[in-house]
């Protein structure tokens, strides 16, 4: 069997299966086992395969095919440009959490909350760049973690899990990164007291409702760990903790990023208001338009 008719035949039993985008996960399928890119696919279609490849992916294609998440069946995941661990311990890392990866870098590289331009020079002057310090609240598999620590080399970030299960696959995943410390704990109880505060708070907490649940794909309801989707009845459960209680642990001027469902943004936004704490609370949107990310600045 050719490469070109190794992916056809992978498409059309995605296909069959119902996948939902099936050329795109054949694709990646074909790549995983053929260990090759996919200009490869294309500038190799007429290679055989070997029949032991051959062997190999008919498991990995019978998993996707009984609903199995096509991460969690390959065993990792893309994110920012970072390849990570994953199975049915974490969430897949998505497209919209990347939106809230690319603000916390953008606002970290800026120096983060208002540092004194005196202090600013100095660093300058030794050749450094002020420290800035990020939490990475429900880190999961660590990935919006790995993404400010691989993209900031002078944060030091603070990820913390409360899933023992999933703590252990965070680890895993930010070993490579020196800057970055993990922590099992319920939020930011995970903290010592004489924690210093954080330039920016990062998060993509549990958010949806209870009864939604059930309604959802068979690949995240049936396989997606249920306590990082499970927000409570309203699907804020989580958020109204970490609203209420990030200030403590953010610097004057400092930032709350935090991903949100595309229907919450209008509640979250006046969640924060009503605490008093943020000077300014406002809601980014995802690329489809959608409300996704709150960012919440802490009061000077």
């Amino acid at each position: 069997m050719t490469i070109r008719e190794f992916l056809e035949e992978i498409i059309r039993v995605f296909k069959k299966a119902g996948v939902e985008s099936p050329e795109a996960e054949a694709r990646q399928l074909a790549c995983h086992v053929l260990s090759c890119s996919p200009a490869f696919l294309l500038s190799h279609a007429d290679d055989e395969v070997d029949d032991k490849l051959l062997l190999a992916s008919a498991a990995l294609i019978n998993e996707r095919c009984k609903g199995r998440p096509l991460q969690y069946v390959l065993g990792s995941a893309n994110f920012y440009g970072i390849d990570l661990a994953v199975d049915e311990r974490v969430l897949i890392p998505r497209p919209e959490t990347e939106l809230l990866a690319e603000e916390a870098i953008e606002f970290l590289r800026k120096g983060g909350a208002r540092t004194s331009d005196a202090l600013r020079d100095a660093a300058k002057a030794l050749g450094a760049e002020p420290q800035v310090r990020a939490m990475d609240l429900c880190t999961g598999s660590g990935a919006i973690a790995a993404a400010v620590a691989a993209n900031v080399p002078n944060a030091r970030v603070v990820a913390t899990e409360l899933s023992p299960r999933a703590f252990m696959l965070a680890r895993v995943n930010l070993r490579p990164y020196e800057n970055v410390k993990v922590l099992r704990g319920d939020l930011f109880g995970a903290l010592a007291e004489d924690d210093p505060p954080f330039d920016a708070i990062l998060t993509n907490p549990p958010y949806i409702p209870t009864d939604v649940i059930p309604t959802l794909s068979r690949e995240v309801k049936d396989h997606e760990p249920l306590m990082a989707l499970d927000g409570g009845a309203d699907g804020l459960d989580i958020i109204r903790r970490i609203i209420k209680e990030a200030p403590e642990h953010l610097k004057s001027g400092g930032i709350l990023l935090m991903e949100t469902g595309h229907d919450q943004g209008a509640a979250v936004v006046e969640l924060a208001a009503q605490t008093g704490a943020y000077q300014e609370a406002r809601i980014i949107k995802d690329l489809a338009g959608r409300d996704r990310i709150l960012r919440a600045v802490r009061q000077f």
